[in-house]
Parts: structure tokens; C-alpha cells; sequence
């Protein structure tokens, strides 16, 4: 029972530390999807979900710079109505294009398809997608911004707490489907984000600072991990998520610390005839103190353990029911292990009082 009880409270720990990294891993897991040495964006785009275009036309500046090997436009929108091949409701969907032949993605699954993504009307579904979109997989019909569309192929991408679904397209098929009427002269002048390789030996860093020197300055070029620290900043600082999940995880941490405290004091009482024995046999207080803390360390291990299995079976779950990256990494294990102990540790603080105030006659 007792080491149910710190199983429960490593499991809630677990799941509430599991949302708030899967919030940020989804937020920047299309930028590790990407080959990119630099990413350019527009100067006012302050996160991947905010849809801000720049001109097409800085690329090209771009591959004038000393050091960049090439620029390739990426473009996204998040609006387009995809109709559920099952329910035949329509839902917004992510689309994301590029030009085939561009060695843009790193997703072998992605790259795998582009011949077949050349052909007209032709898109790959995201087999996270959320399943209200319907079936996901390659030789689905149906419609996406009122025409008809094929998917071909299939690749994994996840969710995240904005997009619950994601189609990839070619640029041609993207001006056919989903650039406007009015756009259509302009439609594949507007860029979302640039993806920049950088001649080899070239250190990407100064190849940065010359681009933001070279082009105007209604952009911005982020070297990679430039770019994933500042996505996650916007998510860390300008949003409530991070400290809604960390007040859940401190919740956890809480319960674990009275679950083990009464752990321990009921067990210090049970037993204090025998620790009244060994202070009246001489036995001092730091001795004491000693046999209330390992009782500590061993229920935060052998809680542990469990706590872990169930959280590794849970976020399994989670990421198949949600789309989410829920991943279970041994960092954010041992860091979960030594909240454990500290909980577990702090606790046996509060328990072995009543062991110090023990006194040798009440053996008789």
C-alpha cells in the first residue's frame, strides 16, 4: 500500500512534466523535420503559429551571400477546410509546401513521396493527425478547400496544442488549392519560412550575421538552435501552459510528501517501542535519524520503479490518443527520481521528530 501510494504520486509527477515537454517537443518538432542550417523568417512572426509570410525574393538575395550553399521556400497555412473522408465534416488543417525536388525535409518518409507528390492534387497526411479528419492513409479521396484531393503516402509528424493535423503539398498543387483567386499572381511569391544550407566547412553562426547584414531588415535569419530557443521562449514566457503544467508537477510533489510523511509517521509509531530500546541501550540520535531516512530513500526506489512503468504505459497512451510527443527521456526520468527522493527525504524530515522525541521509558 505504501508503495502504491509514492507510485501514484511519481505517475502524476510523470504526467504532468510529460504535458508541459510534449506542449514544448510539438511546438518545435516541425523545425527538427527540417534540413536547415538557417531558417529566415518574416521580422514580425513571433511563433510558428502566427502566419506571417516575407517576400520570396530575400531568398534569392540570400544565395548571394558568401557561404550559403542554397535557400528553399517553405510555405504553410493553417486554415484550409479538409472534409473527413468518414464523417464528410469539414475541419481547418495545417498544409505545409514545398517544391518536391528541394532536399527541404529531412523525414525520409516525406522525401520518400515527393515523385508522387509532383503529380496534380496529391498530398501526405500526417498519421498523428487527430482521427476526426478520418481515415489517414495512402488512397484516401476526398476534398480539401472544396477540391478534390488524393493522398499518396503517409508520414509522422504529431500534433501540437494548436494544429490537430497536418497535410504536406507540392507548391503547384498549393497555388491550385489553396492560394486564393486574388493571390494567384503572387501566390508563390509569399514565403513562410526560408530553409537555408550553408556551404560546407561554412560555420553556420557567421554565415547568420552576414545574411543580417546583407538583406532588409523586414526579416529575421535564426541559425537552428537560434531558432527552436526562441520558439520555445515564445511558448515558455507569452503563454500559461508552462506554469499551469509546473504548478501540476509541484501538486504532485506536494501529495507525494503527506502520502510519504504518513507513510512514515505511521510506521515511527508502530515501531517506537524499539526505537525507545536502542536510545536506552545507547544508541544516539543521528543513528535513529539514519534508520527513518533509509526507510525514506528505500519507499522513494521501490516506489519509483512502478511509478515509472505506469508513466512509460501512460504516455504510450497519451501520444496515440493525442497526437502529442510524449517522450519519456532519462533526463526527465532522473529528474522525476530525485523529486522522488527529495520528496521522500523531506518527509522522513517531518517523521523522524516523534523518533527524536522518543523517550527510553516507555519500554517499561
Amino acid at each position: 500500500m505504501s508503495i502504491t501510494g509514492i507510485a501514484f504520486a511519481v505517475l502524476l509527477m510523470f504526467t504532468e512534466i510529460g504535458f508541459l515537454n510534449g506542449l514544448y517537443d510539438s511546438q518545435v518538432e516541425l523545425v527538427n523535420h527540417l534540413s536547415a542550417d538557417l531558417i529566415i523568417t518574416n521580422r514580425l512572426k513571433y511563433s510558428l503559429i502566427r502566419i506571417e509570410p516575407f517576400a520570396r525574393r530575400r531568398l534569392y538575395q540570400a544565395t548571394t551571400i558568401p557561404g550559403v550553399k542554397a535557400a528553399y521556400p517553405l510555405y504553410l497555412l493553417d486554415w484550409p477546410l479538409w472534409r473527413s473522408p468518414n464523417s464528410r465534416k469539414l475541419y481547418p488543417i495545417r498544409v505545409l509546401a514545398f517544391k518536391p525536388a528541394d532536399p527541404i525535409f529531412v523525414n525520409p518518409d516525406i522525401m520518400a513521396h515527393a515523385a508522387a507528390l509532383q503529380l496534380p492534387d496529391t498530398v501526405l497526411i500526417d498519421t498523428q493527425s487527430k482521427s476526426y479528419f478520418g481515415d489517414r492513409y495512402a488512397g484516401v479521396v476526398t476534398e480539401l478547400a472544396g477540391k478534390a484531393i488524393h493522398v499518396v503516402g503517409t508520414f509522422r509528424l504529431g500534433t501540437d496544442f494548436v494544429n490537430g493535423g497536418t497535410l504536406i503539398m507540392s507548391d503547384r498543387n498549393f497555388l491550385k488549392h489553396i492560394v486564393t483567386e486574388r493571390e494567384r499572381d503572387t501566390g508563390l511569391g509569399k514565403v513562410e519560412l526560408g530553409v537555408v544550407h550553408v556551404a560546407p566547412g561554412m560555420d553556420p553562426a557567421i554565415v547568420a550575421a552576414a545574411l543580417r547584414q546583407a538583406l532588409p531588415d523586414d526579416v529575421t535569419v535564426y541559425t537552428r538552435p537560434e531558432y527552436l530557443a526562441h520558439e520555445m521562449r515564445y511558448w515558455r514566457q507569452s503563454t500559461p501552459i508552462g506554469p499551469i503544467f509546473g504548478l501540476g508537477a509541484a501538486m504532485g510533489f506536494v501529495i507525494g510528501v503527506i502520502i510519504c510523511y504518513q507513510i512514515l509517521y505511521t510506521d515511527v509509531v508502530d515501531q517506537l517501542p524499539q526505537f525507545a530500546t536502542l536510545k536506552a541501550i545507547g544508541y544516539h540520535n543521528r543513528f535513529l535519524v539514519g534508520v527513518v531516512f533509509q526507510q525514506a530513500l528505500g519507499l522513494a526506489c521501490l516506489g519509483f520503479i512502478p511509478g515509472l512503468v505506469l508513466s512509460y504505459v501512460f504516455y504510450k497512451l497519451l501520444a496515440h490518443g493525442t497526437g502529442l510527443l510524449m517522450r519519456l527521456t532519462v533526463p526527465r526520468a532522473t529528474l522525476v527520481f530525485l523529486l522522488t527522493v527529495a520528496m521522500c527525504t523531506f518527509a522522513g524530515s517531518l517523521a523522524v521528530r516523534k523518533v527524536l522525541s522518543a523517550d527510553p521509558a516507555e519500554v517499561f
